[in-house]
């Protein structure tokens, strides 16, 4: 599925850093920096799909060539700890081909351009992991605004402070809004979101979208950075690598909890009032999701949190209310209708929002009662399939995605540090293999529960059950029929003539 990813970062010639190196390596150009005699030859280096420049329409014409453009912007700052150029960086749907991707790369160039009138120079590159996911651009602007006289002044709002943030939002939902569009325009329907998981798991509860608002639980990985992921490849512990990994394994609980729960008697899952979006965290893959179920990434409580204060909420809980359960019964019947909109549930639905109001006009009767608890059931357990199958899915991709992960690191091990040649002892060396071995194991396995539980006979096995669920739900009387015939039943279980009372006979004596 596709991602939301974008930074923004600076290059500071107080840290030693310049524009013209910068542009060399994410571009795989030959640069030569006139100011300090260096030449930056990053020709050889590979991923670099496709680098292009954009400025504002009456800037000059070297404004477009990378070798004039940054050394001309290195020039343009006077201070030792001027900042040279800015960065953002943006993830691009692999969804997508070469084409779009390029389109929809240019486009958002061209509306920071558009907006902040600087000089930019866009690095498409392709992924460096075997997955073959993680497309996306750099955008190297720079610090000041470009015109028929070159550069002017510097783009303050960008520095920092409140001013930023909104510029920085403003850059995050323009982001967004442009992928989506060009997503749609290739006949996808896959969506990236802009905001935190929290903030999206609060707009799902506000709306009413608790299938939804539950399903943004997950708690979202940590982004490791070059330290931790040089680490890594190395084989080396890194408590980033291993706080990543427990994260996982409680995101998979999570997930299993979620399915065994859907079916249940509902009940509140609390959500955490603020939980902070870690850079980085993505959501697992969810091709053939259903409709209506994207699960764009979780932020929110590990399992135990969860159960452990589920079980406080409960100790004093009020009984919920027919008015309650009728309410909470509708709200199911719109997930249910943007997850599967093939399914027909206009008479349940109908049923339901007049039970609704024979609530509020006459209130509960046994006859109402048992209608609407027979209903609630029967919504609930349709809900659940669909929750389930959606589920069965994101656990698919998300083992493929970890196979694929330990298949790598298992490879790149045997082939980067052979015996004898790693500089490790032979224990430690032995154990650094085990270990990948082991992990390696255990995807395996997990792949092939996750395969065997998201294979096309079983997930027709799920479609054929959320049919007959969805078939029996509409199948039901409506709660007018149902109450006219328990009325009826009780009229002739009084009418009937009394049952004859037989007198006990006296005692025989013999």
């Amino acid at each position: 599925m596709a991602i939301f990813h974008t930074s923004i970062k600076t290059f500071s010639r107080g840290k030693g850093q310049s524009a013209v190196a910068a542009a060399a390596y994410r571009g795989g150009l030959l640069l030569s920096d006139f100011a300090t005699g260096q030449q930056h030859d990053y020709r050889r280096r590979s991923g670099v799909v496709e680098t292009f420049c954009l400025a504002p329409s009456d800037a000059p014409d070297w404004a477009l060539v990378p070798g004039e453009l940054w050394v001309v912007a290195e020039a343009a700052e006077r201070r030792k700890d001027a900042t040279v150029a800015r960065k953002v960086e943006l993830s691009l749907p692999h969804e997508l081909s070469d084409e779009q991707r390029a389109h929809l790369a240019f486009a958002i160039a061209e509306a920071l351009v558009d907006r902040y009138q600087f000089a930019v120079q866009a690095s498409i590159h392709c992924p460096g992991a075997p997955d073959g996911l993680n497309h996306h651009v750099h955008l190297l602007a720079s610090t000041r605004r470009i015109g028929p006289e070159g550069f002017g002044e510097k783009t303050r709002e960008l520095d920092g402070g409140p001013s930023g943030k909104v510029q920085v939002q403003w850059v995050r939902e323009m982001v967004a809004e442009t992928t989506n569009a060009h997503l749609e325009a290739a006949g996808l329907t896959v969506t990236i979101d802009h905001r935190s998981l929290a903030e999206q798991a609060r707009a799902a509860s506000d709306r009413g979208d608790e299938l939804q608002a539950v399903a943004l639980s997950r708690e979202p990985t940590k982004h490791l950075g070059k330290a931790a992921t040089a680490l890594s490849r190395k084989g080396a512990d890194s408590r980033l690598v291993a706080e990543n990994d427990a994260i996982e394994v409680g995101n998979a609980e999570h997930l299993d909890h979620l399915t065994v729960q859907a079916g249940r008697e509902r009940r509140a899952i609390p959500m955490p009032a603020s939980v902070g979006h870690a850079q980085g965290g993505r959501p697992s893959s969810m091709q053939g999701l259903a409709p209506g179920l994207e699960i764009r990434g979780v932020s929110g409580m590990r399992l135990s949190q969860v159960l452990g204060r589920q079980h406080e909420a409960t100790e004093d809980q009020r009984p919920i209310s027919l008015t309650e359960r009728v309410a909470q019964a509708l709200r199911d019947l719109q997930d249910i209708a943007r997850a599967r909109a093939d399914l027909s549930t206009q008479r349940i639905r109908a049923g339901l929002e007049w039970a609704q109001v024979e609530l509020a006009r006459a209130g509960e009767t046994v006859p109402l009662r048992q209608w609407i608890t027979g209903a609630v059931i029967q919504v609930r357990a349709l809900r659940a399939a669909i929750l389930g199958r959606a589920l069965r899915l994101v656990s698919l991709g998300r083992a493929e995605r970890l196979w694929h992960l330990a298949q790598h690191e298992w490879e790149r091990f045997n082939s980067d540090y052979p015996m004898g040649t790693s500089g490790y002892s032979r224990p430690e060396w032995t154990q650094r293999r085990e270990r990948r071995l082991s992990a390696l194991e255990q995807r395996t396995t997990e792949l092939e529960k996750a395969r065997l539980r998201g294979s096309a006979e079983a997930v027709a096995e799920v479609d054929a059950d959320i049919l007959r669920k969805a078939e029996e739900l509409e199948a039901m009387p409506s709660p007018s029929q149902f109450i006219l015939e328990r009325q009826a039943v009780r009229a002739a279980v009084t009418t009937v003539s009394p049952v004859r009372v037989l007198k006990p006979r006296p005692p025989t004596l013999h």
